[in-house]
């Protein structure tokens, strides 16, 4: 099968037969869409005709199951209600200083020619940054929980492995270590939730006041804060890490970085803070152009509530729907060049779609923590190139895991050179 051999390569060839393409999986069936205009519509105008996707509940079954990623109408609505207030934007911005000060230390622990896992250490300070700030959470020591949980889930959710259609309860070595991961982490968040003060302005100490409120229930703050914690750390580590893939091919975008970081900063070395985002132009163009090439979540999934038309096909209730940033990211109707990593390419004013672009999907069921993302990922890397050159390598041509995060599936290691 053609998607088992190169999902990503087969993708693209799909999207050429037309904007709505007709896909037929073991034991699933769905339509791509691929056309910006179709895809606005199905996120955003007509965002009450479509709803999540079997597949993405399912998805999330046995570890997310009462959070806003897996539940939808009037239950949705409660729970995106209820985490809102931790994601104002002055509120993020506040976490700034904080999560360059993170980002400060953990990369002030290497030593010059050091060799690094760089997904692991970009794992550590994403998780790491996501608990101090914006969780409230205390993850020093316990970072291994996590990351074993969101290893599991991702190994779970691999549509190339062994026994994927089978049934959750069937004792598979990928069932068994995900139970065993996700009783693991749910100790964790209780405990992390027992020590939680409600009112704060974390997510935990707002969805502990909603609980106390009763607009949410126990199981619902403790799912929310683990689906943060899982998605939160992972996206923004492997953006991260394909981010110093690139500038390690590309120095002279890693050198356009560092003249901007001592030009917007003022003092080298010195840290910046949610007042320099906007001034980190090309910092920001890098992050841009990171999320564009390697998109996290590299599709997103819908269902049709009602019988609906889209590109000239009648799709019943029911219909699953594949919107893939992976192919629009990449599609030379809307991007020149569209495999090359070009971050001047954001400076440039182009008459492009809104929906060629969405690595944090869009309308109402958007990423809630993309305000959060851009900021941590840029002042993180604004902070790293004022203090190390990474050489990265990589085992072998970068290929990436069909799962429910973009991993890459080599291994990716880099020698610090400080600066």
């Amino acid at each position: 099968m053609a998607f088992a051999r190169d999902p990503w390569t087969a993708l693209r060839e799909w999207a050429r037969e037309g904007d709505v393409v007709a896909l037929q999986f073991p034991g699933r069936s769905m339509h791509m869409v691929t056309d910006p205009d179709l895809i606005e519509r199905v996120l955003v105008s007509e965002a009450a005709s479509f709803t999540t996707s079997t597949a993405q509940r399912q998805t999330f079954e046995g570890i997310e199951d009462d959070a806003v990623t897996a539940t939808e109408g009037e239950r949705w609505k409660r729970l995106r209600r209820a985490l809102q207030p931790a994601f104002t934007r002055q509120g993020i911005r506040e976490y700034g200083d904080r999560m360059a000060t993170r980002t400060a230390d953990h990369v002030g622990g290497w030593d010059d020619r050091e060799r690094v896992d760089l997904l692991a250490e970009m794992r550590l300070l994403a998780l790491q940054i996501l608990g101090d700030t914006l969780l409230g959470v205390d993850v020093d020591g316990d970072e291994a929980t996590v990351h074993e949980a969101a290893d599991a889930l991702v190994a779970k959710t691999d549509f190339r492995r062994p026994g994927q259609l089978l049934p959750d309860w069937v004792p598979t070595p990928t069932n068994r270590r995900f139970r065993l991961a996700v009783g693991d982490l749910d100790a964790y968040v209780a405990d992390a939730l027992a020590d939680a003060d409600p009112g704060e302005d974390t997510v935990a100490g707002v969805l502990l006041a909603a609980q106390e409120r009763g607009d949410v229930s126990m199981a619902e703050v403790a799912d929310n804060l683990t689906g943060l914690l899982l998605a939160g750390h992972d996206s923004s580590a492997v953006t991260l890490t394909y981010a110093w893939y690139e500038l390690s091919r590309h120095p002279e975008i890693r050198e356009g970085l560092v003249d901007e970081g001592e030009h917007v900063v003022g003092d080298f070395g010195g840290l910046p803070d949610a007042g320099d985002f906007e001034d980190l132009t090309r910092t920001r163009n890098v992050v841009r152009e990171t999320l564009r090439l390697y998109p996290p979540a590299f599709a997103t999934s819908r269902e049709t509530t009602e019988r609906v038309t889209l590109g000239g096909y009648e799709l019943p209730a029911g219909t699953q729907l594949m919107l893939p940033q992976w192919v629009l990211h990449r599609d030379d109707r809307f991007w020149d060049d569209p495999d090359a990593f070009d971050p001047s390419r954001w400076e440039r004013d182009v008459d492009r779609p809104e929906y060629a672009y969405f690595p944090f999907s869009g309308g109402p069921r958007h990423c809630i923590g993309m305000r959060f993302a851009r900021l941590e990922l840029t002042l993180a890397l604004a902070t790293m190139v004022q203090r190390v050159i990474l050489d990265v390598s990589v085992d072998g041509p970068l290929t990436f895991t069909p799962s429910i995060s973009l991993r890459p599936e080599n291994d990716i290691s880099a020698t610090v050179h400080r600066v």
